[in-house]
């Protein structure tokens, strides 16, 4: 009996292990077969992370902020901070293995190449550092060569329709149209019907994509398509000047029993009256620059020839068109007296200029202002006492029409005309 429970023993054992022995033959380990990068990312540049895209479609990885100009030099040896795989990355023809703290030159763009865990599976990304060619903060000019006439013009008024057609109009009811669809650029001077002799250039204003303008006798004229004006008989009630608009009002100023008062219309086809305009607001000259607030409001802010006896140029402002306040400072930082100047909003920033074209202003508030240093300049070239006007195009251009140059040597000629941009502003988003 014992050598038949012995043997007994002996045969469980015997299945015990048989069954054992099969279960690790048919066990196995699984490995990740992505390979994916899932996240990427370089040293500091000049102390600022850059944030980096990764395109799982077309498996490029690649930083929509530009690194500034001059970056070249530090990224020819830059040190990986971020490489986040399952499996691990190679690069090269001889598929060397990149780690995290391995520093690669990015002047060009580089091919990784991503094993996946399971060590079959790969992919290829490839991966581009931006660097701009361009000092973004720089605003660059360029002479466009056609001015508006072989004589001097004295007066005139730059005004745009749907944001791109450019008019110029000078006195006795000329208009020149910009040809920028045209290599190279040129101006077409254009019959103008329907205006009379007594019209105020300085009052041209586009709102609702018409052109309306004050005449010296008070009465209003508006142009659809800018060459075809008629009288709106609505309006002509004593407009003293028209200031500028906003998105559903437009602004002028209204000569009431020999004194002056603010005037906004919403239909284009009569005023309500606002508030006495002050002694001091500028009735001659007058630019303006209308914006939207961080906030969502609208705000207009306008410039003009001030009086003989003024000692700085104080901008107006306002968020309904009916009431105005100045913004003056007692501080040494204000703007000085300029002739004719014109005020743009731009890149978050309040810019004035004119008088003899050697100096740019800027203002954060409209308050207290500095004379640019450096990047946002006027060219040398512009110098002089120019009879001009200005505008800002959609596409962030500022058109400065010259038609009268009289330069510090002496002299007056026929004007030039420049279009500038601030670099960022015209750069294209990766």
């Amino acid at each position: 009996m014992r050598i038949k429970f012995l043997a007994l023993i002996a045969s469980f054992l015997f299945v015990s292990i048989v069954i054992t022995s099969c279960l690790n033959s048919d066990s196995t380990n699984e490995y990740s077969s992505d390979p994916t990068i899932h996240a990427f990312g370089i040293d500091t540049i000049h102390g600022k992370y850059y944030k980096f895209t990764i395109d799982q479609l077309s498996r490029t990885i690649y930083n929509t902020d530009s690194l500034p100009v001059g970056s070249d030099t530090i990224i020819d040896r830059i040190l990986i901070d971020t490489l986040t795989v399952t499996g691990w990355v190679t690069s090269g023809l001889n598929d060397t293995i990149v780690k995290t703290s391995d520093s690669l030159d990015m002047r060009q763009p580089i091919t990784l190449k991503i094993h996946a865990a399971d060590g079959i599976t790969t992919q290829t990304y490839t991966v581009r550092v931006n660097v701009h060619k361009q000092d973004p903060d720089s605003l660059v000019w360029k002479n466009m060569e056609q001015s508006l006439s072989s004589t001097p013009i004295s007066q005139q008024k730059a005004v745009l329709l749907e944001g791109d057609r450019l008019f110029v109009y000078t006195s006795y009811n000329k208009v020149y149209r910009a040809i920028t669809d045209q290599s190279p650029f040129q101006w077409q001077q254009s019959p103008v019907t329907g205006l009379p002799d007594n019209i105020k250039l300085s009052s041209i204003i586009n709102f609702k994509e018409t052109l309306y303008l004050a005449t010296e006798s008070g009465d209003v004229y508006s142009s659809t398509d800018g060459l075809s004006w008629g009288k709106v008989s609505s309006l002509s009630t004593g407009i003293a000047t028209l200031i500028g608009s906003f998105t559903n009002s437009m602004i002028g100023i209204q000569t009431i029993n020999g004194k002056n008062y603010f005037c906004t219309s919403a239909d284009a086809q009569s005023w309500i009256k606002g508030e006495a305009v002050s002694d001091n607001f500028p009735l001659n000259s007058i630019y303006s620059t209308a914006f939207t607030t961080s906030n969502g409001l609208e705000k207009i802010v306008s410039v003009g020839n001030t009086t003989e006896t003024s000692a700085a140029t104080i901008p107006w402002f306002s968020m309904d068109g009916a009431t105005w306040a100045d913004l003056s400072t007692t501080s040494e930082f204000y703007c000085p007296v300029i002739n004719n100047p014109a005020i743009i909003r731009y890149d978050e920033a309040f810019y004035i200029f004119g008088g003899n074209f050697d100096t740019i202003y800027k203002s954060l508030t409209g308050i207290a202002w500095n004379a640019t240093k450096k990047g946002f300049l006027l060219p040398e070239e512009m110098a002089g006492n120019n009879a001009y006007s200005m505008v800002v195009d959609k596409d962030n251009y500022i058109w400065i029409i010259i038609g009268q140059k009289t330069p510090a040597t002496g002299g007056t000629t026929a004007g030039e005309v420049w279009r500038g941009r601030l670099n960022k502003l015209g750069f294209l988003i990766q």
